[in-house]
């Protein structure tokens, strides 16, 4: 009885973090779709090439602009979408190489 309990315990407490992950993903996933409609439809940002990543509302952002003022123009963007907590910025400029 007390094995069958346990196991009844493990099973709800997965489940319930399956939701959890579930309710996160379809939040992230919101927050990715987003963040890449506002910076397509940003003017300033025709010639940026940016590649959007979402985890637990923390928005990363990579690829290459042309200048510091779209890098600047992403990251404000990215930052004024509902649900972003924070925002990490990977852009670079074009005509400089990667530090990587």
């Amino acid at each position: 009885m007390i094995r069958v309990l346990a196991v009844l315990v493990l099973a709800a407490a997965f489940s319930g973090e399956a939701i959890a992950q579930r309710q996160s993903s379809a939040a992230d996933d919101a927050i990715f779709v987003a963040v890449a409609t506002a910076l397509h439809d940003a003017s300033a940002l025709v010639g940026a090439d940016i590649i959007v990543s979402s985890l637990d509302g923390f928005v990363t952002l990579t690829g290459v602009a042309r200048t510091m003022d779209e890098i600047a123009e992403a990251v404000d963007i990215a930052l004024g979408v509902r649900g972003v907590t924070g925002v990490r910025n990977n852009i670079r400029m074009a005509d400089r190489p990667s530090r990587a």
